[in-house]
């Protein structure tokens, strides 16, 4: 069997799982007593991007920061059932590990969230690499995360892809020099418009592995 790809690297939240509104609520719920009114679940989405503890950093003093971090931990792990898996992803993970291709997880969330979430989802044997925000001094679209990433599994950068949901996700493909794959199931006829065309584009996690089925012989 000829392998699709030498690598199959996946970014979290948006792509792998739906958690962008509880995101967005657990952070206000733990910035709120300190804030303006203005400052909204939707405001804390427009800060996506860096891991929360630099979030949070942009809407309280610094004093506050590792009170308003620990409520928010608190909250990650004690609703993380709002966590949904979207269809298709358990399917897509057991098909790529059958085809005995690598996985990695890059992502600008923070290694505590990420290791909750994986623990909960019993997803740790999946990725050979995880790669978080508080592993890298700058985020996504810079490539540092995939270049970290490609520095622990030897992997030629044409024959890996990045799967994601964000036009910054695509960027730092771009950057990394690898494929790009974007992710269009989790807000289907309302994704962000991009500048770039990604080498793929997956309605489904399904249209993934009928990729990775069709390719490979």
């Amino acid at each position: 069997m000829t392998k699709t790809f030498d690598l199959i690297i996946f970014d979290m939240d948006g792509t792998l799982v739906d958690s962008m509104g509880c995101l967005a609520d657990w952070l206000h719920r733990a910035v709120k007593d300190h804030c303006p009114p203005s400052v909204t679940p939707a405001a804390i989405t427009s800060a996506f991007g860096p891991t929360e503890e630099h979030i949070i950093a942009q809407f309280v003093p610094k004093e506050l920061i590792q009170p308003c971090l620990d409520k928010y931990y608190d909250l990650y792990q004690r609703e993380h059932d709002r966590v949904y898996v979207y269809p298709g992803i358990e399917d897509l993970l057991l098909a790529v590990r059958k085809q005995g291709i690598p996985m990695a997880l890059c992502t600008g969330k923070s290694r505590r969230a990420v290791e909750i979430t994986l623990d909960r989802l019993a997803w740790r044997s999946y990725f050979k690499a995880v790669i978080t925000g508080d592993d890298t001094k700058r985020f996504k679209p810079d490539p540092e995360g995939l270049n970290l990433i490609l520095g622990q599994i030897p992997a030629i950068r044409r024959r890996t892809i990045f799967i994601g949901d964000s036009p910054a996700d695509l960027a730092a493909a771009v950057s990394a020099g690898v494929l790009s794959g974007r992710a269009e199931w989790g807000l289907p006829g309302r994704m962000p418009r991009v500048n770039a065309q990604p080498d793929y584009q997956f309605a489904t996690p399904q249209a993934v592995i009928d990729l990775l089925t069709a390719t490979a012989h």
